[in-house]
């Protein structure tokens, strides 16, 4: 092999790596010199694009972008028709060669820096930018370039920093006299070799044997151009220097920086790049194509599996695949690249093993963007083993969490003032691996990728145990507090305080269920207003079975008297002798206790317990009256008039029964109380029926219903549903009734309450003319209040009555018939049973 090559003005010495131009050393970087050596030595064939990446990046997996940026800065160096380009298959090298010489010393570096006046000639990549979901951001970046010296896109790994930088770059490059300049870092782990980069990309020949920065510096002065730095979170140190220098020399240089982190510098501007939007639940697959995460990921499904189309069919599974994914765009991309083989369902169903799941094999691709475990690899990398441990520690929380509950989880008594926690969580906000709200104060959280990634590192962490632990102590500490908030907060900011904290009770909740009982109880029993606010009745249901063989004599008695407590309301609709029972045992351990405001809770609810007159349930109303104070919250005295209404229409005292329910419903409305001012509503609306008036009931009924139907009360609507279709059967509209049925009929299916709906859809058809569907479902109730073993209360009892007077039109054989076979139904059946009469 010749030890250098000539070219007319241009000699290569592959021994001394020198590029020799008029005699003069021009300024190559590493990777340049290797593809300029592997072109030459194979100057009389074509070589591949996939050979020069092979040899210039051996063992690596590097975007083909960076060869055609090299080829590029060759091509200015030694002209435009060197390198020849043979579209789709590769390069070759066109000087003509002189004949070798066999040796040549090196000439001796020159003793000062120079650098030739070449602007730059644009080296921003071709490739066209397709830019879904970020339609607002580029007009927001572009107007930040022209105001601002230095901006940075921040942003995690995978979100699309460098997509919209080079969208931004090519919509703007008209806008800079010496064009636009791209320097890719990712590569880069030499710090010392960024100058040189940014020179090589702004077409600046430095003479070596000097300070290369320096030169670059001296040579730029009235340089306009965009300098665009992609990927620089891994060299800040060297990165923040340099272009703080860049800026003082080049007034008119704009540099753009894309970055995990920022830069820290005086006058710099931040825009972070957030997720791509993601449509709502249920939306249909027009109005979800316009956000940007559905956009994204169909763009990329089309590309791959051209029979993919977004349908109403699908639209829920794609939906689903982007919230999980957290609208991160290189999380989308190599989901869509599934499609062919698995289909949007099988992708939706695997997101929970997304690390394996989501992984790429194309050729080109940056090895940190081949896999959603590399992207979150390279990004933890950047810190510190500390800091590393801090981020697999917020593993544990689920949802978010505040400072204070993060203090709580991560103090291990080696920071006793909790700044430690402070200034990790501030370093990881800025690496974008914590995202922080914009509430005061502000909730973290990791993204699901992100926590997924956390908890598989936490798995095999030995603090994980102890972590969990605290966790769940932690929790139940701060819902400790839930039931004395509730009694003296309104509705609005009790549910912002104690909401958020849903996921992360739910996850305390599981470790305790497995490794500490008491905390378990402790927690059902305290978070019983917070399932009742969010009507999570099945959720509580659960976790009241789960827990209630742990309510033992080891159980401190506070904490099993707020777990009987909860169990009462818990057991209330479904099994009214359980919930009797569980009255009783809160009773008597708030009455051991000594505890006034537990045992009025009790006894205001065993009183509201009978439908019929009984007089345990007056004895208890007139105990807890002699209980109540005038001081106490509006919101617990409101338990009182509320037990009055029921035990005064349990006796058939309407009117007093009535009088209670308006004041119960103005201590609610005093305690912004909102979901008890509507059931106090709803109550007398369903009075105001039993009193006979019934176009009261029916404007009542309509408001209340109006009112409900963008609320998260679902029992309650459904009761005021049913209240009202019972007050428009008595007014003859039959017709508007059974509108209402279908809304009705699914609530009460979600919310354990079809036994309260069976009598009236019972009546609903038999006043439409359907005798078999009505005697079927008057069947079926009979059967669930036998299953119940509680009577009717007085207007369900009415329901049945009516519906019994017309179904009596049909043979008594037919009819007997009939309600056997409904007395057999399941609440599935009811439902179908339902559906067919509505279609039929």
């Amino acid at each position: 092999m010749p030890d250098h090559y000539r070219f007319g003005h241009v000699a290569l010495n592959p021994a001394t790596r020198q590029l020799l131009i008029d005699g003069q050393p021009a300024l190559l970087g590493a990777r340049a010199f290797d593809l300029l050596q592997a072109l030459v030595e194979r100057s009389d064939r074509l070589v591949s694009k996939g050979e020069l990446l092979d040899l210039v990046w051996p063992g690596l997996v590097v975007e083909e972008n960076n060869l055609q940026v090299h080829v590029s800065a060759l091509r200015k160096l030694l002209g435009a028709q060197a390198i020849a380009t043979v579209p789709g298959r590769g390069y070759r090298f066109t000087m003509a060669a002189q004949a070798p010489a066999v040796s040549s010393p090196a000439p001796a570096p020159a003793p000062a820096l120079a650098a030739a006046a070449v602007p730059p000639r644009d080296t921003l990549p071709e490739r066209p930018v397709a830019l879904l979901g970020r339609e607002r951001e580029l007009p927001e970046l572009l107007a930040q370039l022209d105001r601002s010296g230095l901006v940075t896109l921040v942003g995690p790994g995978g979100i699309g920093k460098t997509t919209l930088a080079r969208a931004a770059a090519q919509a703007g490059r008209q806008a800079w006299a010496d064009g636009v300049a791209w320097v890719e870092l990712a590569s880069l782990t030499d710090a010392s070799l960024i100058s040189g980069a940014v020179a090589q990309a702004l077409s600046l020949q430095l003479v070596v044997g000097g300070d290369a920065q320096a030169a670059l510096l001296s040579s730029i002065r009235n340089l306009q151009a965009l300098l665009v730095l992609d990927n620089a979170e891994h060299l800040l140190e060297a990165v923040a220097p340099l272009v703080q220098a860049l800026q003082r020399a080049a007034p008119g240089l704009r540099i753009l920086v894309t970055s995990q982190v920022p830069l820290h510098l005086a006058g710099e501007r931040l825009l972070r790049i957030e997720a791509l939007a993601v449509p709502p639940d249920g939306s249909a697959a027009e109005p979800a194509r316009q956000h940007g995460a559905v956009a994204l990921f169909c763009e990329r499904a089309q590309a791959v599996d051209r029979r993919f189309a977004l349908t109403d069919a699908n639209v829920g599974a794609v939906t689903e695949i982007c919230r999980r994914l957290d609208g991160v765009p290189l999380a989308l991309e190599l989901a869509a690249a599934r499609v062919p083989l698995l289909g949007v369902a099988g992708i939706a169903s695997r997101l929970d093993d997304r690390f394996r799941l989501l992984a790429s094999s194309v050729r080109g691709t940056p090895t940190r963007q081949q896999t959603l475990q590399a992207a979150l690899d390279w990004s933890l990398g950047l810190l510190a083993p500390a800091q590393r441990a801090l981020f697999d520690s917020l593993g544990v929380f689920a949802g978010g969490f505040t400072l204070p509950l993060a203090g709580a989880v991560l103090a291990d008594g080696s920071d006793p003032d909790g700044w430690a926690a402070i200034d990790g969580l501030a370093l990881l906000s800025d690496h974008s691996l914590v995202q922080v709200s914009a509430d005061d104060p502000p909730r973290y959280a990791l993204s699901e990728s992100a926590r997924a990634y956390a908890q598989a590192r936490l798995a095999d962490d030995p603090r994980a145990h102890a972590l969990r632990g605290r966790h769940a102590r932690a929790l139940r500490e701060f819902f400790a507090a839930a039931q004395g908030d509730w009694l003296r907060m309104p509705d609005a900011p009790w549910l912002a305080l104690y909401e958020p904290e849903l996921d992360n009770l739910r996850a305390a909740l599981a470790w305790s269920q497995q490794h500490d009982p008491e905390t378990l109880v402790a927690l059902v029993g305290a978070a019983a207003p917070l399932w009742h606010h969010l009507s999570l009745h099945a959720e509580a249901r659960r976790w009241h079975e789960i827990s209630e063989a742990m309510v033992d004599d080891n159980v401190p008695k506070p904490l099993a008297a707020a777990w009987w407590r909860a169990a009462q309301w818990v057991w209330a609709e479904g099994s009214p002798g359980r919930s009797r029972g569980a009255a009783d045992h809160a009773q008597a351990l708030y009455r051991a206790l000594g505890d006034e405001h537990g045992l009025y809770a009790q006894l205001t609810g065993l009183a509201g317990l009978w439908q019929a007159p009984n007089p345990a349930a007056r004895a208890a109303l007139d105990e807890a009256l002699a209980l109540e104070r005038l001081d106490w919250p509006a919101r617990e005295r409101a338990w009182g008039q509320r037990a009055r209404a029921d035990v005064a229409r349990a006796e058939g005292r309407l009117a007093d029964s009535r009088a209670a329910r308006e004041v119960e419903l103005g201590l609610r409305l005093a305690a912004g109380d909102e979901r008890g001012a509507w059931r106090a509503r709803a109550h007398l609306a369903d009075l105001a029926l039993a009193m006979g008036e019934v176009d009261e009931a029916v404007y009542l009924g309509h408001q209340l219903v109006d009112s409900l139907r963008s609320k998260r009360a679902p029992a309650t609507l459904c009761t005021a549903l049913l209240n009202l279709m019972h007050a428009l059967l008595e007014h003859g509209s039959v017709d508007e009734a059974f509108a209402l049925s279908h809304d009705a009929l699914r609530l009460a299916a979600d919310c354990g309450l079809l036994w309260q709906a069976a009598d009236t859809l019972a009546w609903l058809a038999a006043c439409r003319g359907d005798l078999d569907t009505a005697a079927e479902l008057a069947g079926w109730s009979d059967a669930a209040c036998r299953r119940r073993d509680e009577p009717r209360a007085a207007l369900h009892a009415l329901r049945r009555e009516k519906a019994q007077r017309l179904i009596g039109a049909l043979p008594a054989a037919a009819l007997e018939r009939a309600m056997s076979a409904g007395a057999r139904l399941g609440e599935a059946d009811i439902v179908a049973l339902w559906d067919a009469a509505r279609s039929g």
